[in-house]
């Protein structure tokens, strides 16, 4: 049973191997070219790729590598996933099978064994590789959410870089084609099977992004008093920040304030800001150090009367993405085990 699996889905599992194998050399020849210089500007550090173009090339393969990892198990899903049973019902060899001495429970497990343990195996070593790729470059990576679903920025612990995570890829790996199994032995047509696995494993994904992921740990609180300069308040980053769950004006009970900016705006001339004839250097600094302390000023002031205590910045910091890993995988992988019962409901009601 298992050379007869072997010889029937081969093509597939081989390119699908194969193409795991290219994107693991392109992120090992991408993070040895990878060489970046550090520095110092406005209190944070910055990391920047050097060189004539290899080094920039290198980070964007390595980034490229990362995104199409994360979005693997879509297509092995629909792929090889929903068209390993899809493609015997449709052409009818099942029948020879299930007429013959094998057991149903044993053509289904063999497919797996066979076919989605390998590409799971595979897809899991891929993923290790491009965390051990990318060391580095996650150090200064992070992401600022600002809106349900706008962000910036580039974060260990979203897509594509969380994953692309050796155990989060295996794990979304394994589940995609455990779903197009179970998919393609319920719907049993091939293309309708392949269409709804991409829509139902792409939809998993950015739920449990959306939904499931920033509840997996209390984010961490920073406050930060709006007695000190207030503009520089709003713009705190830190290395340990690697995803900003929300950031924002809130009162004394944590509760977001929404500010009416315009309102805190002062339309100031602009020969303010300019030194005057009979001015010297040192009376221009002093008044436009008071000029702009009284803005300031202003400006908290204006803030405070809307009801604003303090700026608070709720975030993930980084070394809880190993625990996000583990988390978001072991829930994967239940939802994999359910998948298997409409899967084996469906293969009980195939009829030879």
């Amino acid at each position: 049973m298992i050379w007869v699996t072997w010889r029937h889905h081969r093509t597939s599992l081989v390119v699908s191997l194969g193409f795991i194998a290219a994107l693991a050399i392109a992120a090992i020849v991408g993070g040895i070219g990878t060489r970046r210089t550090s520095g110092v500007d406005g209190g944070g550090t910055y990391l920047e790729c050097v060189g004539i173009g290899w080094d920039c090339w290198a980070d964007t393969t390595v980034t490229g590598v990362n995104t199409i990892a994360a979005a693997l198990p879509v297509l092995l899903g629909a792929l090889v996933g929903a068209t390993v049973f899809s493609r015997d019902i449709d052409q009818q060899t099942h029948v020879l099978g299930l007429t013959q001495s094998v057991s149903r429970a044993r053509w289904f497990w063999m497919r797996v064994v066979v076919v989605f343990l390998p590409l799971t195996a595979a897809a899991a070593i891929l993923g290790f590789i491009l965390e051990a790729a990318r060391v580095g470059f996650e150090s200064w990576s992070y992401v600022v959410n600002v809106g349900p679903v706008q962000s910036y920025g580039m974060s260990s612990m979203l897509f594509p870089l969380f994953n692309s995570s050796g155990i989060v890829l295996g794990a979304y790996t394994f589940m995609a084609l455990i779903a197009g199994a179970a998919v393609s032995l319920l719907v049993r047509s091939p293309i309708a099977a392949v269409a709804v696995t991409l829509i139902a494993v792409a939809g998993l994904m950015v739920g449990f992004q959306n939904l499931a992921r920033p509840h997996y740990a209390e984010p961490t609180v920073l406050t930060q008093g709006i007695d000190q300069d207030t503009f520089y308040a709003t713009y705190v980053m830190d290395s340990s920040m690697a995803w900003i769950v929300r950031s924002g004006y809130t009162d004394a009970n944590g509760k977001p304030v929404e500010i009416d900016y315009q309102a805190c705006t002062t339309d100031t001339a602009g020969s303010e800001y300019d030194q005057r004839t009979d001015e010297s250097d040192v009376d221009f600094y002093v008044r436009q150090k008071a000029f702009l302390a009284q803005l300031d000023a202003d400006y908290r002031a204006c803030v405070l009367a809307q009801g604003v205590d303090h700026y608070e910045t709720r975030y993930h910091s980084v070394d809880q993405v190993r625990r996000f890993q583990f988390t978001e995988a072991a829930l994967v992988l239940i939802l994999s085990g359910l998948f298997l019962l409409p899967a084996l409901w469906g293969l009980r009601r195939l009829k030879p």
